[in-house]
């Protein structure tokens, strides 16, 4: 069994909401916002956790970079096709495609805030 106690030092350790690492891709616009909203306040917590790096290395896994029906989480401050392309895999479109619309909205609005 591999250790996590990392975790235990985490900016998500006993956060009120720990959904707000997961998001749906949503075709109606509000929800669209919402879930953008809520992965920009997941990505901003993770740009200063102490434990990012570990945390991305255990996002990395195959088993955390899964997309099942829309759904995906945030690991290390990456969403999950974004892990997905770290590790160099691009065989898998539907990871790609899947997410490509909350990708470019979170993205868009991360430059704004952070530049």
């Amino acid at each position: 069994m591999r250790d996590i106690s990392w975790h235990a030092e985490g900016n998500c350790n006993q956060h009120p909401d720990p959904d707000l690492w997961h998001y749906q891709n949503s075709m109606h616009a509000d929800e669209q916002e919402l879930q953008v909203l809520r992965s920009i306040e997941a990505i901003s917590l993770c740009r200063v956790c102490p434990v990012k790096d570990k945390c991305l290395e255990e996002g990395l896994r195959d088993e955390n970079i899964q997309f099942w029906g829309g759904s995906g989480t945030i690991w290390g401050g990456l969403l999950t096709s974004e892990r997905y392309k770290l590790r160099g895999n691009r065989d898998n479109e539907q990871i790609m495609e899947g997410e490509q619309r909350h990708r470019r909205n979170v993205t868009a609005k991360l430059a704004k805030l952070y530049g």
